[in-house]
């Protein structure tokens, strides 16, 4: 019986949870993204190393607005510090500024560590960067506390997560994640969405894991603690073993709203 709500689930996390490259919603995002991108270099034009893309747009595990409406496209403004290197919060006015003139009928505002654009179809978090060379290494920073700087690696799980996606088959990795962050986006998001990835993608993953059950493995591991998510837990196990697929279903709508099991 678990193989009915396993395909259902694979067809939830493949057709529902991705936006894809030929939807209008990637459209406009693309869009937008360039539109973006050469405002920033049009405006700072030789103040800019480069606009970097990075997290969970460049991972394609962002989800549709209809999923997660905060859902956003993160880019990074590295600045030139040959000559001059500003404060965070004067670069991160000096990005709000910008973006106010750009979209004066949008949203922008500072959400630290980033400036937030907010459009009505997608969110971009700006965040000022400069990066630093040396003879053995290259070193990005962005914002810190008290208005200083810290180092980053952007998209530090970006080939760790292609890598396991090939290792493990099925797209597996990827599917278990657009699932966790539709169920923290449903449950308020009780985790940092990047660092929840980053967790599913250190964890322990078997060629030809079936979905249902990684993602219940997953989710007991991440949030089994939870009252909710336990709850669920116990009887969507509970059911399985009774060969219930109707029961099993509802409880995970529960958890996984739109899910339509």
């Amino acid at each position: 019986m678990t193989v009915s709500i396993n395909n259902r689930l694979i067809n939830f996390a493949q057709q529902e949870l991705v936006i894809k490259n030929d939807s209008p919603e990637r459209e406009r995002i693309k869009g937008s993204l360039e539109q973006l991108e050469k405002i920033l270099k049009d405006q700072f034009r030789g103040e800019l190393q480069e606009v970097k893309r990075f997290g969970s747009f460049t991972r394609n595990t962002i989800l549709p607005r209809k999923y997660d409406t905060h859902a956003d496209v993160d880019l990074m403004v590295v600045f030139k510090t040959d000559s001059t290197r500003y404060t965070p919060g004067t670069y991160r006015e000096r990005l709000l500024r910008v973006l106010n003139g750009a979209y004066p009928n949008s949203i922008s505002k500072k959400d630290f560590p980033a400036v937030k654009l907010e459009l009505n179809h997608i969110m971009f978090d700006v965040v000022p960067a400069y990066q630093e060379s040396y003879s053995w290494d290259t070193s990005l920073y962005i914002p810190g506390a008290a208005d200083s700087w810290r180092t980053t690696v952007p998209n530090d799980i970006n080939d760790s997560l292609t890598k396991m996606n090939q290792s493990y088959g099925d797209n597996i990795v990827r599917q278990v994640i657009r699932l966790c962050k539709h169920w923290n986006f449903g449950a308020g998001y009780p985790f940092e969405s990047y660092l929840m990835e980053k967790k599913i993608v250190e964890m322990f993953f078997w060629w030809g894991d079936n979905l249902y059950e990684k993602f219940m493995s997953v989710l007991s591991n991440l949030a089994g603690d939870r009252a909710g998510v336990r709850q669920a837990l116990e009887y969507l196990q509970q059911y399985e073993r009774q060969g219930n697929v109707a029961k099993q279903a509802e409880w995970l709508q529960r958890l996984l709203p739109g899910f339509n099991g």
